[in-house]
Order: structure tokens, then C-alpha cells, then sequence
């Protein structure tokens, strides 16, 4: 009851605050040429937010069911994947989903879900400083907080500073996990416009203990519902001595020159942008384990990426030709695994790559194209991506080819487990994708993908070995490729309907693969439904919503994690699905406040302990959690 004694004890506290909402303040200052003071507290909508393309919105202090969806680990809407028990744990897809890029797939995948690479790092612009803070509780243990400061040094001049820190310990034994994410960002842009840049550095340490799931014998008396184990520690683990860490630091600009700019706003740039990122994965063991065979020493596992890149480019704006970007790339690449043993093996190369991108306004239709294209060597891809949008994106339709090596460690992989490790030639793999959205107001909107795929690129094991008298298997993992094209058909429909002050809102998903092997495992159907009730109380200082969310996703063959590569390999031995997950939360906001209630999985002592992530890991029981995010504006 705690959650709930503290959420109630912010609302009694902040309902008797008259403070003033941002958006109903007097606006600041009419701009003029001469020195005009700023009020202390500027319109929402001048606190500027946008990424590396160019993306811009405000910050937003209001609280939709939109930013219910967001607020967990990932700061993103998670509906098409399946959260682990802990939280800071990797998570299952419920989807497909790959990247429109031709660099090659990033490795240990696991952790990318929370990986947050240069497309996700956000830049400000903002008339006074700008903070937020966000807290909210773990699963046992520890705390997610998340603070960012935001300021303008001068007006064209900006820069900010982010943490993010995590702990939680979980419910199961030795299934810690911890995150350390620091963030620094900056951009500027000159009086005359001449010359503008944005940068960022970003460090990010993700720490996992690693249990590899319950034996067998523990499944069984997990789902037997024996009182007796309803303390999760008292389950058996595969590895009580096992953990994984995942560290990145990279450092990236993107800084242009302003060439020359016609009267009628015609712009020829000159730009260049410099990446360089080091990863480095690990998996210790102090004692090896028959899971993974035999082993004449510790396991210290150790993988590193290092990668270096140097785009350079020329940006034409023609109110005629429209916006058209030449680039070539050049991208350094420096792999080596088991790094600290004796017999590390790896390569490193140095590819080139060529883009040209284009954009224009045809009969009010916005047709945009992407076209690069491998000069030399053999792991960087080609990439086509043409996409013609309506007016208010009522609809839009797009088509994309790819070709991408799939990630160095499917190529090359060492252990200090004498059974695990791998040499082999891998085909990049080929994506095709026809992709059609269509929104209208009072249906809702429709997302179909229709996706081929070549060479699928995937792990397996070995061989299903047992290792105990109870079922248990090995788990050495091989990598493998499909022989045939694998063809991928996906329906989402989402829509909300308003009733007064309450909503339902829908997201469904719908998907078919046809392959000969079943190697893509994915449900075929994916559901989330949230009814809720929103309303202004205390003389309208207070604003609440309150309601229910069910999630359900159809049984099928979930890819298993396997912590020694930080990644999923494919299995045919269980289905895991076929159960709710029926959430109740109640939210408010107070002036710049949003608080956040929980009680999530109300129904895991009713309907039985068939829910799982993966095949060996169980999904989160019952457990009430409280967060809240508060911006500062000056």
C-alpha cells in the first residue's frame, strides 16, 4: 500500500497549489529589434526539441494516454514487445522490425532495445533553462531516475546535460540489473546563418546478472502454483555466478557551411559529419557451466566494436529541384572478440559508401528518396527508400530494398567455452518491403506491410543435448541462415473512441509469415486495449485518468534469450501466450507534474502461471509501481 499512500499524499499536497498553467500564460514579449525582457516563465511552445534530421516539436506537459504508453524504461511505447520479469531487462518482439539502413545490423541485440543510438538523441532549443526530472520504482531494490538540464547560453547557443540511473534487483535469483547513461548535447547557429552544427557525446553502461532462466524442475513448480515458491528466489536458476555488461561511448557531429543563399531562398551547403563509437560486450562466469560445455579456465568473454565514420556532403534547397543531398561515406570498422584471451580473433576494415537523397512537393504530395550504394568491400549494403506522402499524411505509401550484413558476431564469435565459437561466411540480408498508411478520422489508421526476406540471418543451438535426468539442454549456440525467402504480411489498425470523459482506446496487430522453415517466430495476433475515465477535479487544478489496459498476444514458438551471446536463438519446444495482461493505473497532472500509478499483471493470480517471455523466463508477477515526470522552466 505504500505506492498508493504516496501517490495520494502528492495529490492532496499539489491540489492546493495555485500555480499557473504555462499555456494559459500572458505571452512574453512582442519581438522587436531592441532589448525585450522575457517573462520568467516562456509559452510551452518556444521550448524546442528536435533530432539530427531536423525533426522538431515542443515540450509537451500534458498527460494523454499516449504518454501512459511511454513512460517505462524504454521512454517509448513498448506494445509490440514482451518485457522480461526484472526491469532493465532485454525484451522479446512481438513483431518484425528492421532498420532502413545499410551499415551493417548492430550486434547483441538484446541490448538494443534501450540502446539509444544517434537518431535518438535529442537537441533544445529554449528561451530559459529547462529541467526534468523523472523517478519511478523498480521491481525490488533500487529506482529509474532520469534527470536532463537544458539551457540557451546565448540565443543562436545551446546546450544540455542528461543522466540516467538505474538498479533493480528483481524477484528471481541473481537477475540484477543496472544502467549509468550520461548524455551531453550542444548546437549552434550563426548570426548570418553561415555555419551551424549539433554534437553529441553519449556513454552508456548497461549491467545484467544473468540466470539464464529456470531449470526445469523449477518450471514445474512454478506452474504448479505451489505457495511454497511464490517467493521467486526460492526457484532454481541455471547460473547463480554469471553477468553481462554492455558498454558504449561515442562522440558525433554533423556541422555545416552555408555556400551561398539566393534572394529567392535558394541554399547550397557544404557539410560534414564525424561519428565514432566504441562497444565492448562481456559475459563472465566464475565457474563454467554444462550449459555451455567445458571450459579450462574463468570465463572472461570480451567483444569489442570500434567504428569510425566521416560523412561528407552537399545539401542543395531549390525551390525548383527541391532539397537534394549528395554524400559519400567513409566507415572504418574494427572487430575482435574473446579480446582477452590469448587467441582473440577479428578484422577491420575501411568501406565506402554513396548516398543521394531527394525530396520535393508535387501536387502537394511529398515524394522523398534515399538511394546509397557500397563502393568497395563486402560488409556495407545498398539501400533504396522511396516514399510518397499526402497532404496531412492522410495516407502515404512506401517501398524499400536493402541489402546489410546482418552483425559481425553472426560472421565471427570466441568464447573461453571450448564448444562455443564460430567462423563462417554469412550473405547479407535482403529485405524488400512495400509498406501502405492510410488515416482516416473516424475508422482510425491503418499500417500494412507486406516484407520479403533473403538469407534471414538467425541463432541456434547445436543441438537440444540434455544435460540433467529433468530436460534441461545445452544452450551453445551457431548461427544459421534461411535457404528460402521468408515472405511477412503485417495489419495494424489503431483507433480511439471518446464517450464524455471516457475513451477506449484500440491497437491491433495482425501478422502472417510463410517460410519453409520456422525460423521468424512471431505471434499471429497482438492486441491492446485500454478503457479509461479523464476528468478535471479540485477546481480544475488537478487533472486525472484512471483506467484499465489489456494486452494479449496469441501462443507461438518464442525465440529463447541465451545470455553468453546477449541475444535470442530460435526454439521449437514451447509455445509461450494465450494469457492477458490487464494493467490498472490512475494518473494525474498538477500544473507541470505528471504522476503515475500502477498496478500491473492484477490478473497473474488468477489465471493460472503460464506466462512467460521467453520459454525459461517467466513474465512479472503482480506488483503496484509510482513515477513522475516534473519539468522546470526556469
Amino acid at each position: 500500500m505504500r505506492p498508493f499512500l504516496l501517490f495520494f499524499s502528492f495529490l492532496l499536497f499539489f491540489s492546493g497549489l495555485k500555480g499557473q498553467d504555462i499555456e494559459n500564460l500572458e505571452t512574453l514579449r512582442k519581438s522587436s529589434e531592441s532589448d525585450t525582457k522575457l517573462e520568467k516563465i516562456a509559452p510551452v511552445d518556444l521550448y524546442l526539441i528536435f533530432n539530427n534530421k531536423g525533426d522538431t516539436i515542443h515540450v509537451d506537459t500534458t498527460l494523454t494516454i499516449k504518454k501512459h504508453y511511454k513512460f517505462n524504461y524504454l521512454r517509448k511505447d513498448n506494445f509490440e514487445k514482451l518485457k522480461f520479469s526484472n526491469f532493465g531487462q532485454t525484451y522479446n518482439s512481438l513483431t518484425y522490425n528492421y532498420l532502413k539502413s545499410s551499415l551493417p545490423a548492430q550486434s547483441f541485440s538484446s541490448k538494443q532495445h534501450a540502446y539509444i543510438s544517434s537518431d535518438d538523441v535529442n537537441y533544445y532549443n529554449v528561451p530559459t533553462p529547462l529541467t526534468e526530472l523523472l523517478f519511478k520504482t523498480v521491481m525490488k531494490q533500487g529506482q529509474f531516475t532520469n534527470a536532463m538540464f537544458s539551457t540557451n547560453m546565448s540565443e543562436n547557443f545551446n546546450f544540455s546535460i542528461g543522466f540516467n540511473g538505474m538498479r533493480s534487483l528483481g524477484n528471481y535469483q541473481n537477475i540484477l540489473s543496472g544502467l549509468k547513461m550520461f548524455t551531453f548535447t550542444s548546437n549552434f547557429v550563426s548570426n548570418n546563418n553561415k555555419y551551424e552544427f549539433k554534437l553529441h557525446y553519449v556513454s552508456q553502461n548497461f549491467e545484467n546478472q544473468e540466470n539464464g532462466g529456470l531449470t526445469a524442475s523449477s518450471i514445474s513448480n512454478f506452474e504448479s502454483e505451489d505457495n511454497l515458491f511464490s517467493e521467486r528466489s526460492k526457484l532454481s536458476v541455471k547460473f547463480e555466478n554469471a553477468q553481462s555488461h554492455y558498454l558504449s561511448k561515442r562522440f558525433f557531429i554533423d556541422h555545416k557551411f552555408n555556400l551561398f543563399k539566393s534572394k529567392k531562398n535558394n541554399s547550397l551547403y557544404l557539410g560534414h559529419v564525424f561519428e565514432y563509437d566504441t562497444t565492448y560486450s562481456s559475459f563472465d562466469q566464475s565457474n563454467p557451466s554444462l550449459y555451455y560445455g567445458t571450459a579450462i579456465e574463468l570465463i572472461k568473454d570480451k567483444t569489442q566494436i570500434k567504428t569510425l565514420s566521416n560523412k561528407f556532403y552537399t545539401n542543395l534547397d531549390s525551390n525548383f529541384f527541391g532539397n537534394i543531398k549528395l554524400s559519400f561515406q567513409n566507415y572504418n570498422y574494427d572487430y575482435l572478440t574473446n579480446s582477452l584471451s590469448n587467441l582473440s580473433d577479428g578484422f577491420k576494415e575501411n568501406e565506402n559508401l554513396i548516398s543521394f537523397d531527394w525530396n520535393r512537393s508535387f501536387f502537394n504530395h511529398l515524394i522523398t528518396g534515399k538511394i546509397s550504394k557500397s563502393l568497395f568491400g563486402s560488409r556495407l549494403g545498398d539501400l533504396v527508400d522511396l516514399k510518397i506522402e499526402s497532404p496531412n499524411s492522410n495516407y502515404s505509401i512506401g517501398l524499400t530494398s536493402i541489402n546489410k550484413h546482418p552483425g559481425f558476431y553472426y560472421e565471427l564469435f570466441d568464447s573461453n567455452y571450448d564448444e562455443v565459437g564460430w567462423n563462417s561466411k554469412v550473405n547479407q540480408i535482403k529485405i524488400n518491403d512495400l509498406s501502405f498508411k492510410l488515416n482516416l478520422t473516424k475508422i482510425g489508421s491503418f499500417e500494412i506491410n507486406y516484407t520479403i526476406i533473403d538469407n534471414f540471418t538467425y541463432f541456434k543451438l547445436v543441438e537440444e543435448e540434455p544435460i540433467s535426468d529433468d530436460g534441461d539442454l545445452k544452450l551453445i549456440p551457431k548461427t544459421d541462415q534461411s535457404i528460402s525467402s521468408i515472405n511477412y504480411f503485417k495489419l495494424k489498425w489503431q483507433k480511439e473512441f471518446k464517450f464524455g470523459k471516457f475513451a477506449l482506446d484500440n491497437s491491433i496487430v495482425l501478422q502472417k509469415v510463410d517460410q519453409d522453415e520456422s525460423v521468424l517466430n512471431i505471434p499471429d495476433f497482438l492486441t491492446r486495449n485500454t478503457f479509461y475515465y479523464s476528468d478535471d477535479i479540485f477546481d480544475r487544478n488537478l487533472f486525472i485518468q484512471t483506467g484499465f489496459s489489456i494486452k494479449y498476444f496469441s501462443d507461438f514458438y518464442a525465440n529463447e534469450y541465451n545470455p553468453l551471446i546477449s541475444s535470442f536463438h530460435i526454439q521449437q519446444s514451447k509455445r509461450i501466450g494465450n494469457f492477458p495482461l490487464i494493467d490498472f493505473f490512475i494518473n494525474a497532472k498538477i500544473q507541470r507534474t505528471r504522476l503515475y500509478l500502477k498496478a500491473e499483471h492484477l490478473n497473474s493470480s488468477i489465471t493460472g502461471n503460464d506466462f512467460y517471455s521467453s520459454p525459461s523466463y517467466p513474465y512479472r508477477d503482480f506488483i503496484i509501481r509510482f513515477g513522475l515526470v516534473w519539468n522546470f522552466f526556469n
